[in-house]
């Protein structure tokens, strides 16, 4: 049983929230607590059962503030930016510009970044604004370069646009992500050179990702691989990629495909204390839903239309299990 005084907390936390509208970072000030502790005593006042919520999901939500905070309490997440873009065409520019802003004030000096590959991130590195200088501070690729001419995929590119953001320091990885023989990847990793980059995927303090669209809708891929290894992709259901790491909806990752990828495994993402995805579009709801799911991401900077797919997702998932016991519109 809960005591008395952390009861009568979690009604006056529920209460502020649900009857006055007040956001979580309101109402940890106004109590005099953290806001992830707001977050778990609203979640401890639905297990409770003194708080039912029902919501009718012929309405449409569309408030960022109120959907980013659903976000971040349904799934336990550590940071949600949510921009309402205009149109499809922009969606890409609009979420590269708010990632932009974050990044911008929330990388601290002295942390070791990752930083994988992808359009959206691209245009983030060329939007980030930063005065100061953060010369302890450390940028890493995540993975080798893919192909010779699509820039948006030339890691140490990205790199470097980040780390001269922040006039920060940074490594290269003068190596491609994709080998085709195993026994290549083996020798690679020994490099001193390589190895130096990837020693510190265990020792990242952030990581900056992208998430990858189906592979049966990337143009991108269809350039890059072979027609074996898509086949592959198609054939084990991978409904996207983080880092060329490519996974099917329930998390799995996919294995045995036909290449090898230096790059950092799905496991090494998840030890990692804060993984920032930076992705949108209706073609990617599938993987950024799964990314989160399975712990891949625990913050996500997105347009509204995808994360309003992403609890209309997981409402459709309690309603499978016959469960009624929350909604999401």
């Amino acid at each position: 049983m809960k005591s008395l005084d952390e009861r009568e907390l979690i009604i006056k936390v529920c209460k502020l929230y649900y009857l006055e509208n007040k956001t979580q970072n309101e109402i940890a000030k106004i109590v005099g607590i953290s806001r992830p502790k707001v977050s778990r005593l609203l979640a401890a006042g639905r297990e409770m059962g003194i708080v039912k919520i029902e919501i009718d999901t012929g309405s449409v939500l569309n408030d960022e503030e109120e959907t980013s905070e659903l976000l971040v309490e349904k799934f336990n997440l550590k940071n949600v930016v949510i921009v309402d873009c205009l149109s499809q065409r922009k969606n890409i520019s609009s979420i590269a510009t708010a990632a932009a802003k974050f990044l911008s004030s929330y990388i601290k000096d002295g942390q070791i970044i990752g930083v994988s590959w992808g359009r959206t991130l691209y245009q983030t590195c060329e939007r980030i604004v930063f005065n100061g200088r953060y010369n302890n501070t450390l940028f890493v690729p995540l993975l080798g370069g893919v192909g010779q001419f699509r820039y948006q995929y030339q890691m140490n590119s990205i790199v470097e646009k980040m780390a001269n953001a922040f006039h920060a320091m940074r490594y290269y990885l003068h190596a491609p992500a994709v080998l085709e023989n195993p026994a290549v990847l083996e020798i690679m990793l020994q490099d001193n050179s390589i190895k130096l980059v990837t020693d510190m995927w265990d020792k990242l303090d952030l990581a900056i990702v992208g998430i990858g669209e189906p592979i049966s809708l990337s143009n991108a891929f269809k350039d890059i691989f072979d027609q074996e290894f898509l086949a592959n992709l198609i054939k084990a259901q991978a409904v996207g990629d983080i880092a060329g790491r490519f996974f099917t909806a329930d998390g799995t990752e996919c294995k045995n495909v036909g290449i090898s990828m230096l790059g950092i495994s799905l496991d090494q993402l998840k030890k990692t204390p804060e993984v920032i995805g930076v992705a949108g579009g209706k073609e990617k709801v599938p993987a950024i839903y799964a990314a989160i799911k399975a712990r891949y991401i625990n913050s996500l900077i997105t347009d509204l239309d995808t994360a309003l797919s992403i609890l209309k997702m997981e409402e459709k998932l309690y309603e499978d299990r016959g469960s009624n016991k929350s909604k999401f519109r």
